[in-house]
Parts: C-alpha cells; sequence; structure tokens
C-alpha cells in the first residue's frame, strides 16, 4: 500500500510555507469557506500527477498556483533573478523504496516525491531584457521550468507515474473543465488494464463497420464527384488510428443516458464508487470533493457505508461540509485547517464510538466555530439570543456566536472535541438542584486544567433550571412577575390558572411547577423571543452571552 504520510508546500495559493501530516487511512479536511481544503487536495494532485484539476502544467496555470504575497513580494523587490519566487511540493511518501533519497528541503533519507516550478536559468539572456523595460507587473512565468523527481534524484515522467492517484471532483464535468478526460479517468479506474486491448479493437472494429455502410458510401461518392477537390480519393471516415482510441471517445451512459446529463446525486455516487472500488487498482490516492453534495439524507448514508467498505488498500482525502460525513467515517481523522493545522487523532475514543453509532450530531460547527456557547436545550438558546439581540440590536451568529444545542448526547461529546483542539467554549447548564455537584465538581472532575472552557449556572439550588431562573430575576414585585407571565404563558393559562393566584407566594408557586413538559418551556421561549416587553433576565445568562474573544 502506497501512501503519502506528509506534504509540505510552499509558495502554493494560500500556502507561504506549510506542512500537513496525514493518516494511513482516511483523511477528513474540514474548515471554514476558504481555508485551503481544496487547495491540499491540488497540490497532491500536481505533486502525484503533475497536472492541475485535470489541466496540464502550462505557463498560464502556473500563475494561478503562486502564492501572492510571494509575487507581491517580487514585485516590490529588487527584480533580480535570485528574488524570482519559487513554488515547491514534497509528498513524502511510504511503500514504494524506488522513490527513497534526500531530494528534500529536509534532508531527510525517505521515500517521496518532490515538485518544483522555478526559474530556468537557461533563459537568463530573455530575463534581462524583461526587467529593462521597467514595466514589470508580474513574474515571468513563460520563463519558469518544472522539476518532478522522486526523493532518489531521478526524474519522473506522467505515463509512468509511481503512484496512481485520482481526484473525484464533480466541477471537471463543466463542458469547458476537460469533462471528456474526466470521465475518461474514472472509466480508466474501473477497467482492468488486460482488457483495454480488447475494448480498443472492438472499438476500430465498430468503426471500420461505420465507414462500410451503404449510407456513408453514398455520402462519400458525392464528396469529391468528378475528382474536383483533388485527384485522390477523399472520404469521410471515422478514425481508426490509435489517436481514436475507446479511451479518448467513449462514455459512461446510464439508463442509455448520457453521465453529463444525468442527476448530479447520482453523478457523485457513481464517480466515488468506481474511484474507490476494488477494481480500482490503479489508484493508490483517490481524493473526494465534498461526497455529500446534491445527495439526500439517505443517498449520503449509503455512500458514506460503501466508503467505510470499500477504502481498504487505498489512502482516501476528503473535503467536507457534512457532521455526518465527519461523524460516520470516524471524527479521529479529522484534519483540521483552521489558524493552525490540527489533526484530531487523540480524541476520546468513546466518543468515536458514539458519534460513529449516533452520527447525526452536529459536530463540525463545534469544530469551525471560534467563539461557542454550549446549551442543554432550544429554550436556552432562544432566550440567550433574545438577550444578545437586545444588547447589540442583531443575533449572535452575526457576530460569530455559535449557539449550540447539545441535545441527547450531552455535553461530554462537544467537550471531548473542544478539549483536542482547545477552543474556547462557554457552557450554560442547569444546576438541577446541586450546583455544588453538577457544577463545581463537574467541572473540576473533567475539565480542571481546561482555563478555555468556562461554566454559567445559578448558584441558588432552587433556580435548578432555565424557568425557574426566569422567575426569580423577575420576582421582586406583582406587577414584574404579572409581565413576565403574560409573556411565558398563553393567554388561555394565564386568564384562567394564573390569574386566579392571589398573591406574590402563590403566582410563584404557580409558575416554578408549570413547567413540567418540554413543550410548554419551548413555547414559553418562543414567546419571550417574540415579545416585545422588557423583561428582567438571569446575571448568569447576561454573562454567558456578552463575550469578546
Amino acid at each position: 500500500m502506497k501512501i503519502i504520510k506528509k506534504l509540505r508546500v510552499k509558495n502554493f495559493k494560500k500556502f507561504a510555507d506549510e506542512t500537513f501530516e496525514f493518516n494511513d487511512d482516511i483523511n477528513i479536511l474540514v474548515g471554514d469557506n476558504e481555508c485551503g481544503k481544496s487547495s491540499v487536495l491540488e497540490a497532491i494532485e500536481l505533486c502525484l500527477n503533475l497536472c492541475h484539476r485535470g489541466r496540464p502544467i502550462s505557463p498560464e496555470v502556473l500563475a494561478e498556483l503562486f502564492n501572492s504575497d510571494s509575487v507581491e513580494t517580487y514585485l516590490k523587490g529588487d527584480k533580480s533573478q535570485t528574488s524570482l519566487p519559487e513554488l515547491l511540493i514534497e509528498a513524502y511518501l511510504d511503500g514504494d523504496p524506488k522513490l527513497k533519497g534526500t531530494n528534500n528541503s529536509e534532508d531527510e533519507d525517505t521515500q517521496g516525491i518532490s515538485l518544483r516550478m522555478l526559474f530556468n536559468s537557461d533563459l537568463s539572456p530573455y530575463y534581462e531584457p524583461f526587467i529593462a523595460s521597467g514595466d514589470v507587473l508580474t513574474v515571468p512565468f513563460e520563463l519558469y521550468k518544472i522539476e518532478w523527481m522522486s526523493f532518489a534524484w531521478k526524474p519522473l515522467v506522467q505515463m509512468a507515474r509511481p503512484i496512481g492517484c485520482l481526484f473525484v471532483d464533480p466541477t471537471r464535468l463543466h463542458p469547458t473543465l476537460g469533462r471528456s478526460r474526466y470521465i475518461n479517468s474514472i472509466i480508466n479506474a474501473s477497467v482492468d488494464k488486460y482488457a483495454r486491448p480488447t475494448l480498443n479493437l472492438n472499438y476500430r472494429q465498430l468503426k471500420i463497420q461505420f465507414n462500410e455502410k451503404p449510407d456513408v458510401k453514398a455520402i462519400n461518392a458525392k464528396l469529391n464527384e468528378g475528382h474536383e477537390l483533388t485527384a485522390k480519393s477523399l472520404k469521410i471516415v471515422a478514425d481508426i488510428t490509435p489517436s481514436g482510441s475507446w479511451d479518448s471517445n467513449l462514455a459512461l451512459a446510464v439508463d442509455d443516458i448520457s453521465f453529463s446529463h444525468i442527476g448530479k446525486g447520482e453523478q457523485n455516487q457513481i464517480q466515488i464508487k468506481v474511484a474507490i472500488q476494488n477494481k480500482a487498482k490503479d489508484a493508490d490516492i483517490v481524493m473526494l470533493e465534498e461526497p455529500e453534495n446534491h445527495l439526500s439524507h439517505i443517498n449520503l448514508i449509503q455512500l458514506v457505508s460503501y466508503i467505510e467498505q470499500k477504502n481498504t488498500g487505498k489512502q482516501i482525502f476528503l473535503t467536507t461540509h457534512s457532521s455526518y460525513v465527519l461523524n460516520k467515517l470516524s471524527i479521529s481523522k479529522l484534519c483540521l485547517l483552521a489558524r493552525e493545522y490540527v489533526k484530531l487523532k487523540d480524541i476520546d475514543a468513546n466518543t468515536v464510538r458514539m458519534l460513529k453509532r449516533l452520527p447525526g450530531y452536529d459536530t463540525l460547527r463545534m469544530v469551525l466555530a471560534q467563539k461557542v456557547i454550549l446549551v442543554e436545550g432550544p429554550s436556552d438558546e432562544l432566550v440567550l439570543k433574545k438577550i444578545y439581540r437586545g444588547l447589540k440590536g442583531r443575533l449572535p451568529e452575526e457576530d460569530g456566536i455559535d449557539i449550540i444545542v447539545v441535545r441527547g448526547i450531552g455535553f461530554k461529546v462537544y467537550l471531548d472535541i473542544a478539549k483536542v483542539l482547545e477552543h474556547p467554549v462557554r457552557v450554560v447548564k442547569d444546576n438541577d438542584g446541586d450546583y455544588q455537584k453538577n457544577i463545581v465538581d463537574w467541572r473540576n472532575e473533567d475539565y480542571k486544567d481546561c482555563d478555555f472552557i468556562e461554566c454559567f449556572s445559578p448558584q441558588d439550588n432552587a433556580q435548578y433550571s432555565l424557568e425557574p431562573a426566569l422567575v426569580a430575576a423577575n420576582s421582586d414585585t406583582v406587577a414584574a412577575l404579572d409581565k413576565l407571565a403574560k409573556v411565558m404563558l398563553s393567554s388561555q393559562t394565564y386568564d384562567k390558572e394564573y390569574a386566579a393566584c392571589t398573591d406574590l407566594a402563590d403566582k410563584l408557586s404557580f409558575m416554578n411547577g408549570w413547567y413540567d413538559t418540554p413543550k410548554k418551556k419551548v413555547d414559553s421561549a418562543i414567546r419571550i423571543f417574540d415579545t416585545s416587553e422588557t423583561i428582567s433576565y438571569p446575571e448568569y445568562l447576561k454573562r454567558a452571552i456578552t463575550f469578546e474573544m
């Protein structure tokens, strides 16, 4: 099995100089938009296939690949030949001893492939006139050369690539992005190499039959009638030369419909399954761009299960925005591109198993958010949003604060992720009638050394959850409690039951005893969120929502 252990990129797209270490089996790349997930896949494809998104490397492509800061530094500098930027991609590999050597930036004696794009010193005579013009607006990539070598100092050629790499990217099906070539790469991945000559022979036979059709012969008889065009024979024929082989002319069809015209979801599934199926022996590395695209939930479940079952013997890289994909394939395989590159390999094994069994929880929000508040239920979420909107005039999400309801799995799963990533997180938690045990001891036992985890809860045991805390914050006077009750209760409950209470003590007792079902709690929270009335909120909630990081 041939795998990538590590990738180093220098002056490539957004990466000035970065190193990425990978898992041997599955690597799930996640991060915010424009963080560089796709660029990592592109760097792998460049280094292993010497092409960029299916296109061969050319001076025009180089302009897209170089880090913009490195270009800007050159343009602002003295523009000497030594200041010209160089692009470097190194794949540190395992599984092919022939690639072992020291031709790498770290001088390691190891297996790997190096790709360099740098100025060709043989073209120096052309560089000086370019500089002398005085109007230098870009890097002269036309004067660059490409060095593609193994770490053993041996040049590589595309026809004998040492590592099989297949990049499954649905955007390549666009007519202007080499659709035929891309579809053929998918076909080739699934067709045994010994079957290819048979396909080619039969395809040529069909084209010869086309040339012998009576209708075709009749058209050709009139094409150069009287030999006016040429004295020689001129015919329209199906090309039977090697350049017209089957793999450049045939296409996939699904239920007799051209592959490029079937639904996007079906396209994605077929491409991915063909890429990782056992017959695709030439593909050591399989890269998948957002496999969840265009798929319904059930189809996504089926596809992810297929990936799980068929990934043996291949190293898989995929980007995703789906928590389901992340959880089901194992959150321990996460590779986060953020302020720094982080692998989530040390996450608690029980958490990994739980999420594989119950993958429907939105853990990716926890991974990506920079400001997180964890709450027990939707009621807490709505009230916190109401408080924040009252303070700022907008919702917390607009300021990058993500309030996540932990639902059935509780706080532990999310906090296990936070512990590994060391992401700042705030927890709004019920004390359930025992502040010392459920808040203080809980915090000290599991998260004592995690200064980035803060917990917010009422210290009064009587305020055991959100609703009693809200009641307590509005219980100074009968008028204040009446206003709260008017907001939180339905009109019928307020008029028939609450209004029957004669004094503050009775009203407090009614309010604290009313919320015995989740539905009542959510209904009240919705009314609070929608109301224009001014009510008081518990201090612990106001502290939890008003923070800067």
